[in-house]
């Protein structure tokens, strides 16, 4: 450079938008649970995110006046091959798809459960549901001072909760959640596996086809033998899953008296038993006994009613700090009872509250054609629905003492009941939140050793074995094309890890630590010489073994 500096050659450098490379790593995140809930998004809405999440990256930032971004399609298509993104779709068609094959699906249905002679009491649906077990109505004040206190984000707690019925209601089989903790503190002195709940983990607490392994082997199974063996009824089950992508496609063939079928993408609101509204009242029965349980909190607190009769002296100067003094009592001391514990107890009461003729209305769509003296089947107790659950939830919402909760609506219960979207700022917050938690002692204990890539690598090679033999080569070209093409950063990682750790040749370690020459009298030179030789050597050596017990072996 110094050569050619005089010539009049300039250095060209290329700095990143640090913005965009932050806005496309948010994207990504949003992204990936749309698909995980086997749910495509279209190209305008996904452009349109991006530019806010653009200009809120850039806010938080600090910087006014960020470069330009459009989010054109040249950026979607090359942010789409980055990152496989491949729930992006650009047609609106898949309404009327759905609707189709919801309408060809009970018949297939029906098919399979006359030829394997199946009973309502043997047919089964399984869907999981996310849960924000601490989230109050965005319009309460706690809510928008929960920032304030310890533990910030309790709005955004969440938890995966697995349901699982049966077409004739009778079996109600036990709750499974999904948490990120092992044990939660709350249930330091328990045994894990003897709770009112089946206790899985996922490190982001979602479902994912490992785990829908696990739970079919050690929790459906047993569960729906024992209820067989109660009932005198043949161990012989019908499950349907929606085909999201956290269910294993090896559930297939698991067990041999468990016949699994997928129903077809797109049709769970239509079509699945547990998406007609038995989440929803389950979750608003939740939502019933957890605001009793704060109206009955602060009710008997005695600091809040001292709090009210002194301040009744002088409302027109200290109502405001009334209010906040009430806020900040509530808001601790009710967070600090309500815990996981509480929160799992409260799901699996409402479990128990769904009456069998709500199960049995729930399956109208996926039994539609069903021969009429099943139909018949008398049925105990009346329907629960959403919306009879959705008031009870307000009436006991308003029922609680503290500000602004008597002004709750129908629509706030279903704002705390469903998974709402969450808004660029939001979203923002949380990535800073979860790599402030996060830190350098989280990311020591997730590194990715070079072993395990290794292992990974030879799986892939497995895989391609496994699949050599297939009769149609293009399929087996397509395969393994795309999978290589899905592990090539891992491969560049191995490759990585294979450079950064390989063994030192002799003349690089000479280079670098060159001999010493000894420091001795005349009389011991000769001696002391080939002492301090040998020591050098030895140094040498050892050095060398310890750089190759990092490297990969073969190296």
């Amino acid at each position: 450079m110094k050569i050619t500096k005089s010539t009049g050659a300039s250095m060209i450098k290329y700095f990143h938008n640090q913005v965009l490379l932050k806005t496309e790593k948010l994207l990504v995140s949003y992204l990936v649970p749309q698909a995980r809930r086997n749910m495509a998004v279209d190209t305008r809405s996904v452009k349109e995110y991006a530019r806010e999440l653009y200009a809120a990256v850039s806010r938080k930032m600090g910087i006014t006046e960020p470069k330009p971004f459009n989010a054109s399609s040249g950026w979607l298509q090359r942010f789409k091959m980055r990152n496989k993104i491949t729930n992006i779709n650009i047609g609106g068609e898949e309404a009327s798809a759905d609707r189709a094959a919801a309408r060809e699906f009970p018949p297939f249905l029906r098919e399979i459960m006359e030829e394997g002679q199946y009973t309502d009491d043997q047919v089964f649906n399984m869907d999981e549901s996310g849960l924000f077990w601490k989230k109050l109505p965005s319009k309460i004040f706690v809510v928008k001072n929960a920032s304030k206190i310890r533990g910030r984000k309790m709005q955004k707690e969440r938890i995966t909760v697995l349901f699982t019925t049966n077409a004739s209601g009778t079996c109600k089989l036990k709750l499974s959640v999904i948490h990120t903790a092992h044990k939660q503190h709350t249930y330091k002195n328990m045994d894990m596996t003897k709770l009112n709940v089946h206790w899985l983990t996922a490190r982001k607490a979602w479902m994912f086809s490992t785990l829908s392994l696990s739970w079919f082997d050690d929790c459906f199974v047993p569960d729906v033998k024992k209820f067989c063996e109660q009932q005198n009824v043949p161990f012989k089950i019908l499950l349907l899953l929606d085909n999201a992508p956290g269910h294993s496609p090896l559930l297939l063939d698991c067990h041999p008296n468990v016949k699994v079928v997928f129903l077809p993408p797109n049709t769970t609101s239509i079509l699945q038993p547990m998406d007609q509204e038995l989440i929803c009242n389950v979750k608003a029965a939740f939502s019933t006994k957890k605001f009793q349980l704060l109206n009955d909190y602060t009710n008997t607190r005695e600091e809040l009613r001292n709090l009210s009769d002194t301040a009744t002296d002088s409302k027109s100067e200290k109502d405001e700090d009334q209010h906040l003094a009430e806020q900040k009592i509530l808001l601790k001391q009710f967070w600090r009872i309500f815990n996981i514990k509480k929160a799992v107890d409260f799901l699996v009461e409402a479990w128990d509250q769904l009456s069998v003729a709500t199960v049995r209305h729930a399956w109208r769509h996926v039994l539609q054609g069903i021969p009429g003296v099943r139909q018949s089947q008398s049925v105990t107790g009346e329907v629960q629905t959403v919306t009879v659950a959705v008031d009870l939830a307000r009436e006991a919402a308003q029922s609680v003492t503290a500000a602004r909760f008597s002004e709750t609506t129908n629509d706030d219960i279903l704002e705390v009941i469903r998974d709402p979207d969450v808004t660029t700022d939001e979203m923002v917050d949380d990535n800073d939140v979860s790599e402030e938690a996060g830190g350098a002692s989280s990311q020591e204990e997730h590194r990715l050793s070079h072993s395990n890539v290794r292992g990974a690598i030879e799986c892939v090679e497995k895989i391609k074995l496994l699949l050599s033999d297939d009769h149609d080569t293009n399929r087996y070209e397509i395969v393994t094309t795309q999978l290589l093409q899905t592990m090539e950063p891992y491969f560049k990682v191995y490759h990585d890890n294979i450079n950064t750790s390989r063994q030192q040749s002799i003349t690089e370690f000479f280079a670098r630590n060159p001999p010493q020459p000894a420091q001795a009298s005349d009389s011991d030179r000769g001696r002391d010489s080939e002492d301090d030789f040998e020591g050098f050597v030895r140094e040498a050596m050892t050095s060398v073994d310890d750089s190759d017990g990092d490297s990969p072996e073969g190296q």
